[in-house]
């Protein structure tokens, strides 16, 4: 009788001793990010006057990807050389067509020319390999506001974010670019996909 009336309390011992052990439990780190990398970059850009990436957008509309997008000069930011940017630092007063935001703009620009839009991200892409020596790894797209120029002279700004994979072997970059077009009245996150390659790619 008295093993039963100490039962209850053994149980609950029990118990106790499960739940400790479970709130003990070590919490497992999660891995931690590799560091940019300025060698990959080495692989996407050269340091050649107007040198520029085969750039394709999938267009969902159509359901295939567009001819190059020309006008995309990469460059390095003296800051930070971590990062590829787009600018047009041969021409006075121009710019880039970066992830084709001058024709995508094109009606609220009033005009598909570059040096009227006037875009230029020193900061853009970063590389980031899955480890020490790999030769893939994952691309991210610096979380900034671009500034479009129109063609009469006022500005407005689409938001850009995003990320993707890289892999050297195959020199080819897969982006995922989220716009966000609120300032002329459209959504917060439309999304797009790229690819951006040093060779020419037959896509279609």
């Amino acid at each position: 009788m008295k093993m039963l009336r100490l039962l209850p309390f053994f149980i609950a011992g029990v118990l106790m001793l499960n739940s400790c052990s479970k709130d003990n439990k070590a919490v497992e780190p999660e891995p931690e990010e590799s560091a940019a990398s300025s060698e990959v970059i080495n692989v996407f850009h050269k340091s050649e006057q107007y040198y520029q990436m085969y750039v394709y957008r999938y267009d969902s509309t159509a359901t295939k990807w567009t001819n190059r997008i020309g006008s995309h000069f990469s460059t390095i930011p003296a800051d930070d050389p971590t990062y590829i940017g787009f600018t047009n630092p041969n021409v006075v007063d121009s710019g880039v067509n970066l992830f084709g935001m001058v024709t995508l703009y094109t009606s609220e620009i009033g005009s598909n020319n570059i040096k009227t839009a006037k875009i230029n991200a020193e900061k853009v892409l970063q590389f980031f390999p899955d480890e020490v020596g790999s030769t893939k790894g994952k691309v991210k797209v610096l979380t900034q506001d671009i500034t479009i120029t129109r063609s009469e002279g006022t500005t407005f700004k689409i938001g850009i974010s995003g990320e993707g994979t890289y892999d050297t072997d195959t020199k080819v970059i897969d982006l995922i670019v989220n716009f966000n077009e609120t300032a002329i009245g459209g959504k917060a996150k439309v999304a797009h996909k790229y690819k951006l390659s040093v060779n020419p790619l037959t896509l279609n």
